[in-house]
C-alpha cells in the first residue's frame, strides 16, 4: 500500500510556522505527514493543539520541536559533553512532544565531524547546508558519542512506545563531516544498537555512493529491513536541494523498490501544488511497479 508523505519545510526557503504549514498540507491528497526542523519556535501548548488541526498520521523529524534559541544547532554526536548533553536533552524533550502528539516515529540526525558554526539556512540560490569549522572531530571519537546518545534515546523512545530512526546521510561537497555516509557505519550502528530504526534519505545516500563507491540497490537490499520511512526530493545530483519531484526525476524509478514505509516528500521553497503533484507522480510510478 503507498503511504504518501509530505513533510512540513517545504512552504518557503527560511523558517516557518509549523501550524501554518499543517493548515497548508491538510488541503493535499496525503496519507500522513512529518513536523520538520526548519520552524520558529512555539509553545508546546500551541505545537499539541496541531492534533486540532490534523488528525492523520504524523511523524516527526530532528529539531522538531524547534527550540527557542533560534542559534542552537543539534549534534548529538558532540565530543564536547555539555553540547552533547543539550542535544540530547532536546531530543528527549522532542520525543516527549511526539508521543504526546501520537506520533508513530522521531527521526534524529546522527550528528557531525565538525563544529557547526551557525543553523542551516539558504546557502545561495538552490541547497540548504550548514557552515562549519574548518577543524576536525576523528571519526571514532564522534562515533562512539553518537552511540552514547543514541542509547539513551532509543531507551526513551521505547518508554513512549515509538520508532527512533536516524536519517541517512550523504553530501559530495560537504566530505568528512557528517557521520553515517557509509555501509559499514549501519553494520557497526545495528550490530551495537538493537532496535535502532534508519530513515532513508535517498538524496543523501545516493550523493554518498557517488563518492564513497557503493551501490544505492544494494544498500535497500542490505538495510531495508530497518527502513521506518523514506525521505524523497529532487537534486541536481551533485548538491541536496530539496527540489520538489518532477516527471523523469531519478527518485521515480526507486519508488516501487523500496520497502512498504511512509514515503515523506521533504521538499523546501514549494508549493502545495508541488506537494500534490509529487504525491501523483509517487502513486503513478508505484502502480506502474505493482
Amino acid at each position: 500500500m503507498t503511504q504518501v508523505f509530505a513533510s512540513t519545510t517545504f512552504m518557503g526557503p527560511d523558517r516557518t510556522r509549523v501550524t501554518e504549514a499543517v493548515a497548508a498540507l491538510g488541503r493535499a491528497n496525503l496519507d500522513g505527514i512529518e513536523l520538520g526542523s526548519t520552524h520558529l519556535f512555539e509553545h508546546e501548548a500551541d505545537l499539541l493543539n496541531l492534533r486540532k488541526m490534523w488528525s492523520g498520521r504524523i511523524l516527526t523529524h530532528n529539531f522538531f520541536p524547534p527550540s527557542a534559541d533560534e542559534a542552537f544547532v543539534l549534534n548529538i554526536a558532540a565530543t564536547d559533553e555539555s553540547a552533547r548533553a543539550r542535544s540530547v536533552a532536546h531530543c528527549l524533550y522532542c520525543i516527549d512532544v511526539a508521543a504526546k502528539l501520537g506520533a508513530e516515529v522521531y527521526t534524529v540526525h546522527p550528528g557531525f565531524m565538525a563544529l557547526p558554526l551557525e543553523a542551516a539556512s539558504k546557502r545561495g540560490d538552490s541547497y540548504y547546508d550548514f557552515r562549519f569549522d574548518e577543524s576536525r572531530v576523528p571519526h571514532e571519537i564522534a562515533f562512539a558519542a553518537m552511540l552514547e546518545s543514541l542509547g539513551t534515546l532509543l531507551a526513551e523512545a521505547r518508554r513512549a512506545n515509538l520508532k527512533l530512526a536516524i536519517e541517512t546521510e550523504g553530501s559530495v561537497t560537504k566530505q568528512g563531516i557528517l557521520l553515517m555516509e557509509r555501509p559499514d557505519e549501519y553494520e557497526r550502528l545495528m550490530s551495537r544498537l538493537s532496535g535502532i530504526w534508519l530513515n532513508f534519505n535517498l538524496a543523501h545516500t545516493s550523493l554518498s555512493a557517488r563518492v564513497h563507491g557503493f551501490d544505492v540497490g544494494d544498500f535497500v537490499t542490505k538495510f531495508g529491513r530497518y527502513f521506518a520511512a523514506v525521505e524523497l526530493s529532487h537534486n541536481d545530483g551533485h548538491s541536496d536541494q530539496h527540489m520538489p519531484l518532477q516527471p523523469g526525476s531519478y527518485v521515480l524509478p526507486w519508488v516501487c523498490k523500496l520497502p512498504d514505509v511512509p514515503w515523506i516528500m521533504e521538499f523546501r521553497n514549494a508549493t502545495i501544488g508541488d506537494i500534490e503533484s509529487g504525491a501523483a507522480l509517487i502513486r503513478a510510478a508505484a502502480n506502474q511497479g505493482s
